[in-house]
């Protein structure tokens, strides 16, 4: 552990924007949720009946899981739980491939264990500053819960569980960042493992499936019944969950090379078989596009099964009410259920597009795009065929997320691969923005272009509860995808179409300040 404090402070200056941001947007949420929740019902008559349709919503099953108190603090607990478990885990994971395994890739681990580091300090500083700050967001939450008049100790519960559900992914994060020598397909892993086990929950709570919660930190996080019981004993199964993966993860990392993983990269052929710079792509973006693409069609099966049968189960007066209430008349529940979910999906999609889109500044920054540049290859026609597969890709996984989806759903797979699909523009976006970034502030790029996708999600979540309406709503590209199997637009080509010519500006400008820059091969 030899050099870990120093490591520790190297990662605090590289972060010193990025974290404190993420930390005060996320300590402050629960406040402001707990504020509109008190100011949005007239009292505690108008709370039980918001619950009471909550519970027979499986929509909002399968996003938030049922309300186990219609108190102030278990609106909250219950509006907040699995989503910011979502965003914490998100930012969990990127910094911990970052300080992990980005640092071996581009080869600044193997300069500083030529020093005095020892060979466990790199992941041990990355694992404690990543810990730390979930939990210093946690408790930074709860004074300003306390001072709205809600429980101390429930408040104190609410933030660790906040905490714990960024804990958890850290250390499936440091695990898999042994298993890989890649980053993107680090990152991929985790990814996907975070979008198997939010459908596990969702499947738990709106299939009656209960024991199936206890599976998954979303399930964990909620299951702590934050002022409703408060079980302060869950918080002891994610802390035997995150030290058993931590020290699995140190254990990995003793049985691999420095900058290798666990799982050898199969080696060429022998003679050169790449066809220029968009051959070289494919080799790339393949791998981790297959993974995603078998990950989201698990998701897609999932899903399906769960709305499978809805229509019938709840076929009364109340759920037909509901279902026309969100989707407008003749709506089916199953396709209420399928609309909600599939716009939280549609998120990680985004995020498995991210990893294809800065796969060319990761490939700038580890030294290696100079030297293909230094061959007959034009730096446009290099962008692009990374581009590329940031486009397409998210094409192949909407694809399979939707076909398995309608196969296990209604059979109708044209119908719900065309609603899916719906999603592909706003995605189209964010691989924009992260194209811009990359021709305009390449250092930053990353962190930025996965701030931006947080932000996203903030903003769709502060939409629920009124806190942000007009131009801040209008500025999350999802807010204008038209639910397709609600019949959400009258004419669906029109948001779609501005979408998809916003994101081709933004990759053409992007582009454009990619050829007029100095290339920056350091991170």
């Amino acid at each position: 552990m030899t050099g870990t404090w120093v490591l520790i402070r190297l990662i605090l200056r590289r972060d010193r924007v990025l974290l404190p941001v993420w930390i005060a947007i996320s300590a402050l949420m629960p406040a402001s949720i707990a504020s509109a929740t008190a100011d949005l019902y007239a009292g505690q008559a108008a709370r039980d009946a918001f619950a009471a349709a909550s519970v027979s919503n499986p929509a909002q099953l399968a996003m938030r899981g049922p309300i186990y108190d219609a108190s102030v603090g278990g609106l909250t607990a219950w509006t907040l739980g699995s989503s910011l478990a979502l965003i914490g885990g998100l930012v969990s994971i990127l910094l911990m491939t970052r300080h992990t395994r980005v640092e071996e890739e581009t080869g600044r681990r193997e300069l500083l264990s030529s020093g005095v580091i020892g060979r466990h300090a790199p992941l041990a500083a990355a694992l404690a500053v990543v810990l730390a700050a979930n939990l210093l967001l946690g408790l930074l939450s709860v004074p300003a819960l306390v001072a709205g008049g809600l429980p101390a100790g429930s408040s104190l519960l609410f933030g660790l569980s906040i905490a714990a559900g960024g804990w958890a992914f850290a250390a499936v994060a440091a695990v898999t960042a042994q298993l890989t020598a890649s980053s993107g397909a680090a990152r991929g892993i985790v990814i996907a493992v975070g979008g198997l086990l939010f459908a596990l929950r969702s499947l738990a709570d709106a299939g009656g499936i209960g024991w199936l919660a206890w599976l998954t930190p979303f399930g964990w996080v909620r299951l702590t019944r934050p002022y409703a019981g408060d079980r302060w004993w869950v918080l002891g199964l994610i802390a035997v969950f995150v030290a058993a993966l931590a020290a699995f993860a140190f254990v990995l990392s003793t049985r691999r090379d420095v900058a290798g993983g666990l799982v050898a990269v199969r080696p060429g052929p022998a003679t050169g078989a790449l066809r220029g710079p968009f051959g070289l792509a494919a080799r790339l973006h393949r791998g981790p596009l297959a993974g995603f693409a078998i990950g989201f069609g698990l998701m897609g099966a999932l899903l399906g099964v769960a709305a499978r049968g809805l229509d019938t189960q709840l076929d009364t007066p109340q759920f037909q009410e509901l279902a026309a209430t969100i989707g407008g008349a003749g709506a089916r529940v199953s396709d209420v259920f399928f609309t909600l979910v599939m716009y939280v999906l549609s998120q990680l999609v985004t995020g498995a597009a991210l990893v294809s889109a800065l796969r060319a500044r990761g490939e700038e920054a580890a030294g290696r795009a100079e030297l293909l540049l230094s061959t007959p290859v034009g730096r446009l026609r290099w962008a692009l065929s990374h581009l590329a597969f940031a486009v397409v890709g998210p094409v192949l996984l909407l694809v399979a997320l939707g076909a398995a989806a309608g196969l296990a759903y209604d059979g109708d797979v044209a119908r719900v691969t065309g609603a899916t699909l719906a999603y592909l523009p706003a995605v189209w976006i964010v691989v924009g923005i992260a194209t811009l970034l990359s021709g305009l502030l390449p250092r930053s790029a990353a962190a930025a272009s996965w701030t931006v996708l947080g932000l996203f999600l903030v903003v769709d979540l502060l939409a629920e509860f009124k806190l942000a309406t007009g131009f801040v709503l209008d500025l999350s590209p999802f807010v204008h995808v038209p639910a397709m199997l609600l019949g959400g637009a009258s004419s669906p080509v029109a948001p779609l179409l501005g979408l998809t010519v916003v994101a081709v500006a933004l990759a053409a400008a992007g582009l454009a300040f990619l050829r007029r820059r100095d290339l920056m091969p350091s991170a």
